[in-house]
C-alpha cells in the first residue's frame, strides 16, 4: 500500500507541478492573448474600412462577439470608443497603457483583475463562462495607408486550470487509465517482490522459534529478491540457523558424553553404598577399601564437574582486556619445574584468565606425560600473537592424534585424567578466533596455539 501510494503521488506530481507553479495558468493566459491578437489583426483591417460607418461597425463587432465570446471595442486616434460589441461607445480610453501602445503603432497588452469571478464558478466546468480571476486585454492599431487612425481592443477571460483539465479529459482518460493500471501493477509487483522474501524469512524465523531449523533452500529463495538488504538478512539468518544447528548437535553430543562419563562413577558409588548398607558383617579392611573406592569416584566426579564448569565458562568467552602475553606466560611457566621460556609476543586484547587456564593445561600435560625438559616459545605470525609448548617425551600415539582434543578422551583415566584439559584449550582458542594444533614424533611433541588477537605493542 505504501508503494502504491508513493507511485500514485509520483503520478500526480506533474499535475501538481503544473498547477502549483502557475505554469499552466500562464500558458492559458498566453493562449488567450495569442487568440485575441489574431482576431484583432483581422478586425483592425475591417475597422479601417468601416470607420466612417460606425453603427454598422458596431453591429459587426456584436456579431463577432457571438462567435468568439470576446469583448471588442474600436477607438479613434484620440482613444475614444467609436464602436463596440456591447456598450461603452463614447468612453475615453486614452489613459489605458495598452491603448496608448496601440495608438503609437504597436500591440498593447494588459492583464487585469476580473471582478465577480467567484460567482461564475457555480455554473460548472462545462459552462462556456470562464472562471479565471483575471481578464486579458489586447490592443491592436488600426492603420490606413500606413497611418494609425485608431485602435481595436479585445478582451476575454482565459480558462481556469480545472476547466482546462475538464476539457482535455475526453482525450486524456484512456492514457490516464493506462497510467493508473500500469502504476498499480508496478506497485503490486514491486511490493510482492519486496515482501515475498521477507515472508519466507518470517516463516523461517517462526520455524526456528518453534525449534524447527529452516533448510538452506528457504534462504536461497529469499536471496532471489535481488534486494540487497533482504539478501543480507537472509545470509545472516542462514548463518544463525547453521550456528543453531551446530549448537544443537554440540549440546546433544555433550549430553551423551556427560551421561557416559558420569554413569560409571555413579554406578560404582551406588553399588558401594548398597553393599555397605546390606553387609553389616563386612571386615573393617574390606569396608575401608570400598570407602576409598567411593572417595576416588567422588573425586573423579568433582574433577569432571570442575572441568565442565571451566569448559562452559571458556565457551562464553570471558571478560576481555589488554594484557601482556609474555608476562602471563612467565607467570604460568613459573609454577612448573624445568620450564624454559623463549621468544616474545606482546600486548593483546583477550581474556587473561582463560589463556592462563589454557597454558596451564598444556604445561600440566607436558609435566605428566612429557620428558624432563619443557619449553614455551612466544611468537608473532602475521601480527597475531601465539605460543608453542614443546616437550621431549615419548610422544603421542598416531592413532590418538585425531581424538586428542575431543571431550572426555584421555589415555590416563586410571591416573585421574578427565579428558577435558585439551578440549578446554581448543574451546579457549576458538572462542578468541584462534586455533591449536599438535605435532608429535617420538622424542618431541609440540602444541602450537594462535590467540587470534593482534599484537598492540
Amino acid at each position: 500500500m505504501w508503494l502504491l501510494g508513493s507511485y500514485a503521488l509520483v503520478f500526480c506530481l506533474p499535475v501538481v507541478a503544473l498547477v502549483g507553479s502557475g505554469a499552466l495558468a500562464k500558458d492559458l493566459v498566453d493562449q488567450t492573448r495569442e487568440d485575441l491578437e489574431h482576431q484583432g489583426a483581422l478586425i483592425s483591417m475591417v475597422a479601417a474600412e468601416r470607420m466612417g460607418d460606425r453603427p454598422r461597425l458596431s453591429e459587426m463587432l456584436a456579431e463577432a462577439k457571438k462567435q468568439t465570446l470576446a469583448g471588442i471595442r474600436v477607438t479613434d486616434d484620440a482613444g475614444v470608443v467609436v464602436a463596440s460589441s456591447g456598450d461603452g461607445v463614447g468612453e475615453d480610453l486614452s489613459d489605458d497603457a495598452e491603448i496608448r501602445a496601440a495608438l503609437e503603432g504597436s500591440k498593447g497588452l494588459a492583464i487585469k483583475p476580473r471582478p465577480g469571478a467567484v460567482g461564475l464558478r457555480g455554473r460548472g466546468l462545462s459552462s462556456q463562462s470562464r472562471h479565471a480571476d483575471v481578464r486579458v486585454f489586447v490592443a491592436v492599431p488600426v492603420k490606413r495607408s500606413g497611418e494609425v487612425v485608431g485602435a481595436v481592443i479585445l478582451s476575454r477571460t482565459p480558462r481556469e486550470e480545472l476547466q482546462a483539465f475538464y476539457e482535455m479529459a475526453p482525450r486524456l482518460w484512456l492514457g490516464a487509465l493506462l497510467a493508473v493500471v500500469s502504476t498499480t501493477a508496478l506497485a503490486l509487483y514491486s511490493g510482492w517482490r519486496a515482501s515475498r522474501s521477507l515472508k519466507l524469512l518470517a516463516r523461517a524465523s517462526e520455524r526456528i522459534a518453534q525449534g524447527q531449523l529452516a533448510d538452506e533452500a528457504t534462504f536461497a529463495d529469499a536471496r532471489d529478491s535481488r534486494i540487497g538488504e533482504t539478501a543480507a538478512l537472509a545470509d545472516a539468518m542462514d548463518a544463525m540457523s547453521r550456528r543453531l544447528r551446530a549448537r544443537l548437535g554440540y549440546i546433544s553430543e555433550f549430553a551423551g558424553n556427560v551421561s557416559h562419563e558420569f554413569k560409571t562413577p555413579v554406578s560404582s558409588l551406588r553399588g558401594t553404598v548398597e553393599l555397605l548398607r546390606d553387609d553389616d558383617a563386612m571386615p573393617p579392611e574390606q569396608r575401608a577399601r570400598f570407602l576409598d573406592n567411593a572417595l576416588g569416584d567422588l573425586d573423579r566426579l568433582s574433577r569432571l564437574v570442575g572441568g565442565l564448569l571451566q569448559l562452559a565458562r571458556a565457551e562464553e568467552g570471558g571478560a576481555r582486556a589488554d594484557f601482556d602475553l609474555d608476562v602471563l606466560v612467565a607467570e604460568v611457566a613459573g609454577r612448573y619445574p624445568a620450564v624454559t621460556v623463549t621468544g616474545r609476543s606482546g600486548t593483546i586484547t583477550a581474556s587473561r584468565e582463560l589463556w592462563a587456564a589454557a597454558l596451564g593445561n598444556l604445561l600440566e600435560n607436558a609435566h605428566r606425560h612429557g620428558g624432563p625438559a619443557t619449553c614455551v616459545e612466544c611468537f608473532v605470525a602475521d601480527g597475531i600473537a601465539g605460543f608453542r609448548v614443546s616437550d621431549d617425551g615419548a610422544g603421542i600415539e598416531p592413532a590418538h592424534l585425531p581424538q586428542l582434543f575431543d571431550r572426555f578422551f584421555t589415555t590416563s583415566r586410571a591416573q585421574g585424567g578427565t579428558g577435558l584439559g585439551l578440549a578446554l584449550v581448543k574451546a579457549i582458542a576458538e572462542v578468541h578466533g584462534g586455533s591449536v594444533r599438535v605435532e608429535s614424533v617420538p622424542g618431541r611433541t609440540v602444541f602450537t596455539v594462535t590467540t587470534g588477537s593482534e599484537v598492540k605493542r
